[in-house]
């Protein structure tokens, strides 16, 4: 779950992956550090192991990196580390089951996964597993990785090389057999993965922001199906070879998951949520008089707030602030524990919103549940009317690639037209930027982006049983690119 948004409304990301490799030092803090800069992709548990050489030594709490791994007594120095922040999309849900890096012994392995497998226990070599051991996807692939070692001598690149393409779905792995420091990135690039130094030392981590914010230097991202070992022999780059794979990567991390101070593939989240809201208010302006306010839903929204303020010409209010840390609203179990939640989140601003016509920013919209609670606030706060813009289109599919969104009947936009949405929202009126525009905004090959939330096209086969289509849309897979495109429309 993103530790950023005030509830139910968005996707929960799957988690955050980190590590190092250097000759020497307390490498466990450098990794402690950078898992605090990807504490929004996921606070539901955390984790660090730290290779001797001959043995992995790890720890591993519940919550918040500050809550998992408040002291790294007990965890030694030695030339690498590897963490880990999870939000679950298999297995267990809550505290201790399942955190991560998975380890094992004998011979030792560590594996920080970021990503979601697609019927894992279909997969070669899957039967020979004890379920019982297993209660994540990402435990099935570390014990497969170890089968694939003991039964062949394998060291862990030909291992990973003899497992990874039997597998389908999203993996971005950190990995560490007590020497060396592994990065892979599976061969649709669903999740990202960026490589830098530090001094002497090799940094691996979900985001470039991670490896800032420990002043650390970007080198590159890995690319789509690259495997990196990194060692005292230096580095050395290899590819998981699977026909026919093409490049898919995750437009959301663009829309909502990644920090605005990373990059990806090289281009500047912010610069893409600035354009997305510039877009949106070229494709979705509020006109009439008296000319209206801005304000952002806390905190992923505010640039593309900002991108539409500036394009529109309006001024941005602070409507809507965050007074502190509360609990997740989405782990309340009905909608007025909900709403008392989102209450503690959010405080509406009366004066800056009373007597005004609002524009409320979003950067995506998927289960709805707390929307109205929100357009509530303002309209509490004095706001006289409240137009509802998202930044994003419509999203009507749920993932299969380490993105926790539900059930199609879960959410908003695959259950209700748009022209119904204002009113289940409580606003005057809403609208999407179109598929094409947030494409654009993005920049890169357009081709090159999964946008299956958005469109109902899978990149790889989703799991047996996962549909039918919601009401009223088509089956995932058929619709056209010219269809596509038409997808963000609005009133």
């Amino acid at each position: 779950m993103s530790a950023d948004p005030y509830d139910a409304d968005k996707p929960r990301e799957a988690c955050g992956v980190a590590g190092v490799w250097g000759p020497d030092g307390h490498h466990a803090a450098v990794v402690r550090e950078m898992l605090v800069a990807l504490q929004h992709r996921g606070q539901e548990s955390a984790g660090i192991a730290v290779g001797t050489g001959d043995a992995l030594v790890a720890r591993h709490g519940a919550g918040t990196v500050a809550q998992a791994l408040s002291g790294l007594q007990g965890l030694p120095e030695g030339p690498v580390a590897v963490g880990h922040v999870r939000y679950a999309t298999h297995g267990a849900r809550d505290g201790l089951a399942g955190a991560q890096p998975v380890v094992l012994d004998r011979p030792p392995l560590a594996v920080a996964h970021n990503g979601t497998l697609v019927d894992p226990h279909k997969a070669p070599g899957a039967d020979a597993i004890d379920p019982g051991l297993c209660s994540t996807d990402s435990e099935l692939l570390a014990r497969l990785l170890l089968a694939a070692r003991a039964a062949d001598g394998a060291d862990t690149p030909a291992a990973l090389h003899a497992v990874l393409p039997r597998l389908r779905g999203a993996y971005a792995l950190v990995l560490s057999d007590g020497r060396n420091l592994y990065g892979v990135r599976d061969p649709h690039g669903f999740r990202p993965l960026a490589l830098g130094r530090r001094g002497d030392a090799w940094l691996l981590a979900s985001e470039t922001a991670a490896i800032t914010a420990v002043g650390g230097e970007v080198v590159r991202e890995l690319e789509p199906g690259e495997v990196l070992s990194i060692g005292a022999h230096g580095t050395a780059s290899s590819r998981v070879e699977v026909p026919d794979a093409k490049t898919a990567a995750c437009l959301f991390e663009y829309v909502y998951f990644a920090r605005a101070d990373s990059t990806l593939s090289g281009r500047g989240v912010y610069q893409a949520r600035y354009r997305a809201g510039q877009a949106l208010a070229d494709y979705a302006p509020v006109l009439g008089s008296p000319r209206p306010v801005v304000v952002a839903t806390p905190e992923t929204a505010r640039v593309a707030a900002d991108g539409y303020a500036e394009r529109a010409g309006l001024p941005v209010v602070q409507g809507l602030l965050r007074p502190g840390a509360v609990g997740r609203s989405f782990i309340a179990g009905d909608p007025s524990a909900r709403e008392t939640t989102v209450r503690r989140k959010l405080a509406p601003v009366a004066g800056a919103v009373a007597g005004q016509r609002v524009v409320l920013v979003d950067d995506s919209l998927v289960r709805g549940t707390t929307m109205r609670t929100v357009t509530g606030l303002l309209r509490e706060a004095g706001a006289v009317e409240v137009h509802l813009r998202i930044a994003s289109p419509p999203y009507r599919w749920p993932c299969f690639y380490g993105i926790d969104t539900g059930r199609p009947e879960e959410l908003l936009a695959a259950r209700l037209p748009i022209t119904e949405l204002a009113e289940q929202l409580g606003c005057d009126s809403v609208a999407f930027l179109s598929l094409d525009r947030l494409v654009e905004a993005a920049g890169g090959d357009p081709s090159g982006y999964c946008t299956a939330c958005l469109t109902g096209r899978y990149p790889t086969a989703v799991p047996a049983g996962a549909f039918p289509a919601p009401a009223g849309l088509p089956q995932p897979g058929t619709r056209t690119d010219t269809a596509l495109a038409s997808q963000g429309t609005a009133e």
